[in-house]
């Protein structure tokens, strides 16, 4: 058995290798997933041995074949890279290993996360309302759906779903997939879930929400909802917030903003525009472990009303565990979790580290790059930007000759990259076109590295081409 000591030791060497070699080499030690499968079941652990031995040699394997995140070619996700700062209170968080739902557990992180989400409330502009760190956007759409519905329908809360009428929910129908996960979890249902037709940026049209709520009614539905969108996950594209905020309004909705990607351009003053009218939201989603990078995951949602979120996380008899006194600071009968990490400490070491400057600096610098990246495509004769940029979100494809499929040629491509471990990029659909996203949000990506990523891209494009030439 390793002393305490001789295990820290050993795990502060690993982690310092590894960060010497993350932005290094290839992005991916790539295999697919039968020969990796093989290969792990070729190292015949035993469990139960208590060998320090197997265990590092799992944690180098695991290394080995995990992608990396934090290189320069890795541009697959809406997250890449992290803040050291923030891994600081990651680490730290793991070591003291609490949990967020008492004071007498968590005295020290209940104040930071009161105090984190306070500054947070001003930037987004919630500052008289309430908020709570999520496990991200999904978690966070999910909550904000059950307080529109409890909102509407008072009786929910003890009456569940019988009687309730015929609802209606409306989405952009480029919205994150979370939402339609979190009707079929509320029991509401995917036929309640209207989706929004796009205008050619990727922006819902409100005249077709307005006339789809109108068709609703007609139909028999209550609306319940409108979930506007702060940066699309594939064309990163903004709703117009002030005439869906009036839309809600008339129509007695509970208007909610899914910011989790775009909703970081708060922080900036020459982007924050995009934002407009996402103050007269009823509750906004937004994650910090995007654009901020802060270690996975962090997320926040923000709420207008205060108490909203006692409606429905603060139930049942929770006396054996909540003993607050008059002034809240139990956390947890407010939170649909019980046990929950204290992710407020790395967005708070973060935060204190950059401020609200240097965050904005970020998301200026991501805006910068992607313009150049958006730039080097203009310039290449054999690349084409299928859609507007609207923040770094880049969406891109090689235009190919006659008699070759765009969306198989394009897909080889991509998938070459990431086999060889050159590049990591990740592929969508924009209507039935497959389209290259390209995402720039690591803090440490330059010019340069963009320069890199797209000489990649037509090198390996023109490889590809010439093979399926000599196969024609």
């Amino acid at each position: 058995m390793h002393s305490e000591n001789a295990l820290f030791s050993k795990l502060t060497s690993i982690m310092q290798a590894y960060n010497a070699e993350k932005t290094h080499g290839s992005v991916v030690n790539y295999r697919n997933y039968s020969a990796l499968k093989t290969e792990l079941a070729a190292m015949q652990l035993d469990e139960g041995t208590q060998s320090w031995d197997s265990i590092w040699k799992s944690v180098e394997t695991y290394l080995h074949y995990s992608v990396k995140t934090a290189h320069p070619q890795y541009f697959n996700q809406l997250w890449a890279g992290q803040s050291n700062a923030a891994l600081v209170g990651s680490v730290i968080e793991v070591l003291a290993n609490t949990s967020m739902y008492t004071y007498e557990v968590a005295p020290v992180a209940t104040l930071i996360e009161n105090e984190v989400l306070s500054r947070f409330r001003s930037v987004f502009g919630f500052n008289d309302g309430e908020a709570q760190i999520t496990t991200g956007g999904s978690n966070s759409n999910y909550v904000a759906l059950l307080l529109a519905l409890h909102k509407k329908f008072p009786l929910l809360k003890n009456e569940g779903l019988h009687g309730l009428p015929r609802v209606s929910v409306f989405v952009s129908e480029e919205a994150h997939y979370s939402m339609d996960k979190a009707m079929v979890m509320s029991g509401i249902g995917l036929n309640s879930l209207v989706k929004v037709p796009v205008d050619e940026t990727g922006a819902m049209r409100t005249g077709e929400l307005e006339r789809l709520i109108q068709l609703s009614k007609d139909e028999g539905c209550i609306p319940v909802s409108i979930i506007g969108t702060a940066g699309t996950t594939v064309r990163g594209a903004f709703d117009d917030f002030q005439r869906i905020s009036s839309t809600a309004q008339a129509h007695d909705c509970w208007f909610h903003i899914d910011g989790a990607w775009g909703g970081a351009v708060a922080f900036s003053k020459q982007e924050k525009r995009l934002l407009s009218g996402s103050n007269l939201a009823d509750s906004l989603s937004w994650d910090a472990h995007k654009m901020l990078g802060v270690p996975l995951m962090c997320g926040v949602l923000f709420v207008r009303e205060s108490g909203s979120f006692d409606r429905v996380c603060n139930l049942g008899d929770t006396s054996y565990i909540f003993h607050e006194s008059a002034e809240r600071q139990d956390l947890g009968p407010y939170s649909l979790q019980c046990g929950r990490r204290v992710d407020a400490l790395k967005m708070w070491l973060e935060y204190i580290f950059y401020g609200n400057e240097g965050f904005e600096n970020r998301i200026d610098n991501f805006i910068k790059l992607s313009k150049h990246a958006e730039l080097r495509i203009h310039n290449e004769p054999t690349l084409e930007l299928q859609t507007t940029r609207w923040i770094n979100n880049i969406c891109f494809r090689s235009i190919v000759g006659d008699g070759v499929d765009s969306n198989t040629f394009n897909k080889q491509v991509r998938q070459s990259l990431y086999e060889s471990g050159e590049s990591l990029v990740n592929i969508a659909y924009i209507q039935d076109d497959l389209t290259i996203r390209l995402i720039i949000t690591n803090k440490d990506v330059t010019e340069q590295d963009i320069d890199t990523f797209f000489d990649n891209w037509l090198q390996t494009a023109s490889k590809v081409a010439k093979e399926l030439t000599q196969c024609v």
